[in-house]
């Protein structure tokens, strides 16, 4: 009788500790603390407009000369230049950076800020590897991975679980989708916290570890003290 009660107690003891944990955020609003510091806003908006631009040789300037670019050990502006190809016209280095300095971010510090808000302010407790977040405030789920079909409800920055990808005609498992390397008509079947599903535009959408970048300020300068994917 005794061993029976203390399991039960143990029981409820774990219930009230599992009642009492917050629930994991649902929703992930865009955050942009830039505007903490002045010098940081001059920079992003030259880096900006270099981006605009497509401008290569302006571009090595804003990096730092150690620049950490995988977790495998590339690092520097020849290894910058090897992996993204810069100078080559269907570069894909453009669009990866556009979106990581135009999407806000967090300065964890001062003289440093972690870009996009996405990764810097994605919650520890949900998983960034099956989790994506949508970005576009006009974003909606629909029934079937296609333009034409039925509208299931409309989305405020959800944060998703993310199942597989539909990309011409076939439906492929999840594996993580880089946006800067999304075809804009491929779709990604999502569900909710709620346990809905539906399919969403995968340029709806960004996956936390997908590029991020860690500015750092040295000696008075601002640089791109990372750029990487993954974990």
């Amino acid at each position: 009788m005794i061993v029976r009660w203390l399991s039960i107690a143990l029981l409820a003891l774990v219930a009230a500790a599992q009642a009492a944990e917050p629930p994991a955020p649902t929703r992930l609003a865009p955050v942009d603390e830039a505007a903490r510091d002045q010098s940081f806003i001059q920079f992003r908006n030259e880096l900006k407009a270099v981006v605009a631009r497509k401008d290569a040789a302006k571009l090595f300037p804003y990096l730092a000369s150690d620049i950490h670019l995988s977790f495998g050990g590339d690092y520097g502006g020849p290894a910058f230049h090897k992996m993204w190809k810069p100078f080559d016209k269907d570069t894909k280095v453009w669009k990866a950076l556009a979106l990581v300095i135009d999407n806000g971010g967090k300065s964890p510090a001062p003289g440093a800020f972690v870009a996009p808000y996405v990764y810097a302010t994605f919650p520890e407790e949900v998983d960034a590897f099956t989790h994506v977040v949508v970005t576009n405030k006009q974003a909606v789920v629909r029934d079937q991975p296609n333009a034409n079909a039925r509208i299931l409800r409309k989305l405020d920055h959800d944060i998703l679980t993310a199942l597989s990808v539909a990309d011409h005609d076939l439906v492929l498992g999840w594996s993580g989708l880089f946006q800067h390397e999304a075809n804009p008509n491929r779709w990604v079947l999502t569900k909710d916290s709620a346990g809905r599903m539906g399919w969403v535009l995968a340029g709806d959408l960004r996956s936390p570890v997908d590029y991020r970048a860690i500015f750092e300020q040295r000696k008075g300068k601002w640089v791109i003290q990372t750029f990487l994917a993954g974990d």
